[in-house]
């Protein structure tokens, strides 16, 4: 009766265990490439964006909208509470820009390693 026990009391503490390590790992890969600012960084535009990718995260890569298609490449940070798809124009009301907040670091599908300023719409 008393290796059943031990038996038993085994088996939960290793699943407890492997549950306690697979949130860690999907919690340390969800920020990977993410680096948020302490304050709040510079204006990079008060242009309107277009959403070019929504990623897996539920963030979203979007191209500021210029008359000469010379557009920064920004990304949108979402905490969960804001959806989006793509081709989404984000108007910038007046009195608010994109302000950085973070930088994020990706590799493309060729291969080239890029950063992009990560921006939420703030007061000027």
């Amino acid at each position: 009766m008393k290796n059943v026990i031990v038996f038993i009391s085994g088996m939960i503490s290793g699943a407890v265990l492997l549950l306690i390590v697979a949130l860690f790992i999907v919690n340390s890969n969800d920020n990977r490439g993410y680096t948020m600012f302490e304050d709040v960084g510079e204006c990079i535009s008060s242009n309107n964006f277009r959403i070019i990718q929504v990623l897996d995260s539920g963030k979203a890569l979007a191209e500021e909208i210029t008359d000469d298609y010379s557009g920064i490449l920004v990304l949108f940070y979402s905490d969960g509470s804001q959806s989006y798809y793509d081709d989404q124009i984000i108007k910038i009301p007046s009195g608010k820009c994109a302000r950085q907040i973070g930088t994020y670091k990706y590799t493309t599908n060729i291969g080239m390693n890029k950063t992009v300023p990560i921006v939420d719409i703030i007061e000027e």
